[in-house]
C-alpha cells in the first residue's frame, strides 16, 4: 500500500513529520530502514518510508493525524519481536516506534501497575517486584517485548495456566484513533459494566484499529516460596500425559513448561549443556514453606506414574534456575543450529496434547525437517520449532508442514494460534479455523469493525484482516 493523499510529496510529509515530533525523531537513514524492514519473522521484508519515534500520547497524535490526512499506512512497532509478522512494514509505511514510551507507576494501595507501551514486560515486572508485586504475563521475550506488543498481540507466557493472557490482566487502556482521537477504554479499578466491552477490540488487534499507548493492569503478590519439579521421560506422549495429569488432580502450577528430547538434545550441543536427552516437563509451585515440600513430592509421583523415568525437585533458587537453563535455551539453540528457524504457535485442549505432540512427530517425519516442540504446555500451548537449512526449504517444506499440524490443532477443537496472533503468516490459517467452526461471517465482522475504528485503512494493512 502507498500513500495517495492530495499532495504526493513524499518530502514534504517528512518535513512535516519533523515539525510535529523533532527532526531528531524522523528516521529516513537507509541503514535504519533496512533493520525495521523486518522482525523476527523474517520470511518477509519491506523498507518503511520513515521510522517515526515517539515520547508521548501527543506525539502519536499528532503523527497519526499527519498519516490519515496523506493515507499514509501507520505500523506500530515495540521491539519486533513477533514471529508472524505483526509488526512488519509495508511499502511506504510509517513505522511508529513506541519504544521511548516507558513510563511505569505502580499503584502499590490497589494492586494495578500502569504502564506506558514501550515499557519492557520484564522492566514493569522488575517494578512490582521493588512492592512485593509481581506482572502475571511474562512471555519468553520479557526482555525485549513491549506493553503495547503484548496488548496488541494479547501476548502469553509461562505463567498463563494460572494467570491467563494480557486480556484476562488489563483493566483498561488508552488508545490513539487514525483520526488522532484519544479514548480510554476501561480504567485503574477491578469491575466496569458500562456498556460494550470496547476495551477486548483493542487487545489482540495488532495494531490495526488503533495505537494503544498504555495500559492499566491487575498485579499480584510475588510468590515467597516456589520449588520446581523436573521430570525426564522417555516417550514424549507420556511427557505430555504428565502434564494433563497435573491439571486433571486439581494443581494448579505457577508454571508447566514443556520440551521435547530434539530441543533438549540440540541444546546440550549448541550450549554446552548437560541434560538427560529425554523429553523433559517442568512445574513451578507456590505455597508456604510449610507445606511446599510435600506438594512438590506430589506433583513428583503424579509424573512418575505418568511414565517419568527419572524426576528431581528442589527449592534452592540456584538449583531452579539451573533446571530451567534448557528451556531458557531453546529458541536461541534452533536459531544458532541452523542456517533458518521459525517457531509455531497452536493451542489445544489439555486432554488433546498427547495426540498433538504424536502428530509433529509424523509431519517431522513425513516432510523430512527437524521439529522440535516446546510451550506453556499448563495452559495447552504448544510451540512446534522448525529447523532449515536453507531459506527456501520454508515454502517447500516448513509451511506445509506447520500448515498440517496447526490444521490438525482445529480438528482437536483448539486454535491456529494461543499467544502468537495471526499478522501475515496465519491469515490462511484463520479463514481455515473459522470454516471448520462454520464461523467465516466472523472475519466479515472483523473488516466492518476495522471500517468502523479505520475508515482510510491506513492501520498496519496486511495483518489479521484485509
Amino acid at each position: 500500500m502507498l500513500f495517495t493523499g492530495a499532495c504526493m510529496g513524499v518530502e514534504e510529509v517528512i518535513s512535516k513529520l519533523k515539525e510535529a515530533v523533532g527532526s531528531e525523531n524522523v528516521i529516513t537513514d537507509p541503514e535504519e530502514l533496512y533493520v525495521y524492514s523486518f522482525t523476527a519473522y523474517a520470511v518477509v521484508r519491506e523498507e518503511p518510508l520513515a521510522i517515526v519515534k515517539v515520547k508521548s500520547t501527543e506525539d502519536v497524535v499528532k503523527v497519526l493525524k499527519i498519516a490519515n490526512d496523506y493515507v499514509i499506512p501507520v505500523v506500530p512497532r515495540g521491539s519486533g519481536t513477533s514471529v508472524i509478522g505483526a509488526s512488519t512494514p509495508v511499502k511506504g509505511s510509517i513505522v511508529l516506534d513506541l519504544r521511548p514510551m516507558r513510563k511505569i507507576r505502580v499503584d502499590v494501595a490497589n494492586g494495578i501497575v500502569e504502564a506506558e507501551a514501550g515499557a519492557y514486560v520484564d522492566e514493569v515486572d522488575r517494578e512490582c517486584r521493588k512492592y512485593g508485586f509481581m506482572f502475571p504475563v511474562d512471555p519468553a521475550s520479557a526482555e525485549a517485548a513491549t506493553i503495547g506488543g503484548a496488548l496488541a498481540m494479547d501476548a502469553g507466557g509461562m505463567r498463563g495456566a494460572r494467570y491467563g493472557t494480557m486480556r484476562h490482566i488489563t483493566l483498561g487502556i488508552e488508545v490513539v484513533l487514525p483520526g488522532g482521537q484519544v479514548i480510554t477504554l476501561g480504567g485503574p479499578v477491578y469491575k466496569q459494566a458500562t456498556g460494550y466491552d470496547l476495551m477486548h477490540l483493542f487487545i489482540g488487534s495488532e495494531g490495526t484499529l488503533g495505537v494503544i499507548t498504555r495500559g492499566w493492569f491487575k498485579i499480584v503478590p510475588a510468590p515467597k516460596s516456589v520449588g520446581r519439579v523436573v521430570a525426564y521421560f522417555d516417550n514424549v506422549e507420556d511427557a505430555a500425559k504428565g502434564v494433563y495429569e497435573i491439571r486433571r488432580r486439581g494443581f494448579t502450577p505457577l508454571i508447566i513448561e514443556f520440551m521435547d528430547d530434539i530441543v533438549v538434545k540440540l541444546a546440550n550441543k549448541v550450549k554446552g549443556l548437560n541434560f538427560p536427552e529425554k523429553n523433559m516437563v517442568i512445574v513451578d509451585i507456590d505455597a508456604p514453606k510449610e507445606v511446599l515440600n510435600s506438594l512438590l513430592s506430589e506433583v513428583a509421583e503424579v509424573l512418575k506414574a505418568s511414565g517419568a523415568t527419572l524426576v528431581q525437585f528442589t527449592t534452592d533458587p540456584d538449583e531452579m534456575a539451573k533446571l530451567y537453563t534448557v528451556r531458557k535455551q531453546a529458541y536461541p539453540t534452533f536459531a544458532a543450529a541452523f542456517p533458518f528457524s521459525f517457531m509455531g504457535d497452536l493451542s489445544v485442549p489439555l486432554s488433546a496434547l498427547p495426540a498433538v505432540v504424536k502428530k509433529v512427530r509424523e509431519v517431522s517425519a513425513k516432510y523430512g525437517i527437524t521439529i522440535g516442540l516446546i510451550g506453556h504446555a499448563g495452559d495447552g500451548n504448544l510451540h512446534p520449532l522448525v529447523g532449515l537449512e536453507s531459506r527456501d526449504e520454508w515454502w517447500s517444506k516448513a509451511r506445509p508442514a506447520l500448515v498440517e499440524i496447526e490444521g490438525y490443532s482445529i480438528e482437536l477443537g483448539g486454535t491456529i494460534s494461543g499467544e502468537h496472533g495471526v499478522g501475515i503468516e496465519r491469515k490462511d490459517l484463520l479463514i481455515k479455523e473459522l470454516r471448520a467452526r462454520r464461523s467465516e461471517v466472523i472475519l466479515e465482522y472483523m473488516k466492518q469493525i476495522k471500517k468502523i475504528f479505520d475508515p482510510k485503512g491506513i492501520m498496519n494493512p496486511g495483518k489479521l484482516v484485509d
